[in-house]
């Protein structure tokens, strides 16, 4: 009988006990709950300027190649001016009738432009030193420029563009050691090469 008297009082306080929660243990839920989502919202925000970053550099990117394949379709003419940190400016016929237009192109807001020469590593701001990417007949630009794109939040990474002189195009590459215009090979030697019919 003691026994029963004893398990009946254990369960009478284990049942007081499950009653609800206290005010402090429902405060630190509640803070744990808003830390843990204060650090998603803020992934999300990052993951969300990465995604937008990658956006504008597809964005420039598709311009360049318009702007390429618009020099060869009406033989020349088509550039895009890289003259301030926030806005690129295309020049290309953009409705088919033969005629240049420019069209300027705003970065969203915290994203900037800089621009390298290769093999040249100075980071040069077109803000004060203006570039033009031209286009001639063949689609070549002449010289290799590489474009970076950066969002000003912290940990968002930066994007790339390479424009090689042969007027291709490229994301998120490196340009190293001296970039020129192949030079076409003018003379074929006869008999170099050329296998014995024996």
């Amino acid at each position: 009988m003691r026994e029963e008297m004893t398990k009946l009082s254990k369960t009478e306080r284990r049942l007081h006990r499950a009653d609800g929660f206290s005010a402090i243990e429902l405060l630190i839920v509640v803070g744990i709950i808003s830390v843990v989502s204060a650090f998603a919202v803020m992934s999300f925000l990052k993951s969300n300027k990465n995604l937008q970053l990658a956006g504008v550099t597809r964005t420039f990117s598709t311009y360049l190649e318009k702007a390429r394949l618009d020099s060869v379709r009406r033989h020349g003419g088509a550039s895009i001016n890289v003259n301030s940190s926030t806005s690129y400016v295309v020049n290309m016929d953009f409705d088919g009738s033969g005629t240049t237009t420019a069209r300027t192109v705003t970065l969203p807001a915290g994203t900037s432009i800089s621009y390298t020469l290769p093999p040249a590593a100075t980071i040069l701001d077109p803000s004060s030193n203006p570039t033009t990417i031209t286009y001639n007949w063949r689609g070549q630009a002449g010289n290799a420029v590489v474009l970076t794109l950066t969002d000003s939040t912290a940990g968002v990474g930066t994007k790339t563009l390479v424009v090689g002189p042969a007027g291709d195009i490229s994301t998120d590459t490196t340009v190293t050691g001296p970039v020129s215009t192949p030079t076409p090979q003018t003379s074929v030697s006869t008999t170099s090469g050329i296998k014995s019919m024996q």
